[in-house]
């Protein structure tokens, strides 16, 4: 319903990556395969997904038939050939995932010497972290319970041999007409199933805040902890 909600997230996760024409790409996990609206079309994109759920999604969004290719698979078993990808790529989608050494070691294992891994995902103790785990959590039947990114995580990529270049919060908004619309968004995005979205947007401004935008629009606060790492060129 609201394609461009999440604009700058994704380029956020993108900034300061130079993308070369036809670079392999990993999108892992793809969810509904949004990255490539973001990416040069002259790209070789593979989004990996372990859930029949978001692979259906995927296709409902890829309809036209002109998109890059999804497979379903564990994240400890990729389906890459060992140093075949120049870039992968994480956004948002590991923090219901509590032991992810085994994917680290799959990424590292697909990435070419000199390639590049951005994992991006919100910081254990964060406000996105907190209203989570708190307020979605109280109001979700399901719960919501994450494994959020730390200096753990940074170690184990480290274990696993990546070179770490940065790590930083990065601030931006999700983008909506209105805030009430932002309850909707975040109502559906999250599957609080025990509010209205009045009151998700409620939620909202108690716990992340908004922005008057220069556009007209209002922009929900929004925040994601990235780490940059490098597969060194020479195996240490």
């Amino acid at each position: 319903k609201w394609p461009a909600a999440r604009d700058q997230e994704f380029q956020a996760l993108l900034k300061g990556l130079q993308i070369k024409p036809a670079a392999r790409i990993l999108d892992v996990p793809a969810g509904g395969g949004y990255l490539a609206n973001y990416l040069p079309n002259n790209v070789k994109l593979h989004h990996l997904e372990t859930s029949k759920l978001f692979a259906d999604l995927f296709h409902q969004h890829c309809h036209s038939g002109s998109c890059h290719p999804l497979s379903l698979c564990r994240l400890d078993n990729l389906p890459q050939e060992s140093d075949s990808i120049d870039i992968a790529l994480s956004l948002a989608g590991l923090h219901h995932t509590e032991d992810k050494q085994p994917l680290f070691k799959e990424l590292y294992r697909c990435l070419k010497p000199g390639g590049l891994l951005v994992l991006a995902d919100a910081q254990e103790g964060s406000a996105t972290a907190q209203f989570l785990d708190g307020w979605v959590n109280d109001h979700n039947k399901m719960g919501h319970n994450g494994w959020y990114l730390n200096q753990q995580t940074i170690q184990q990529l480290q274990d696993c041999g990546f070179e770490c270049i940065s790590s930083e919060n990065r601030d931006y908004h999700w983008c909506f007409e209105n805030q009430l619309q932002a309850g909707e968004y975040c109502k559906l995005m999250f599957g609080i199933d025990q509010a209205e979205a009045s009151q998700v947007k409620d939620a909202l401004t108690q716990h992340l805040g908004f922005d008057s935008l220069d556009n007209g629009t209002v922009g929900l606060h929004w925040q994601l902890y990235f780490i940059t790492l490098r597969k060194p060129l020479v195996k240490l």
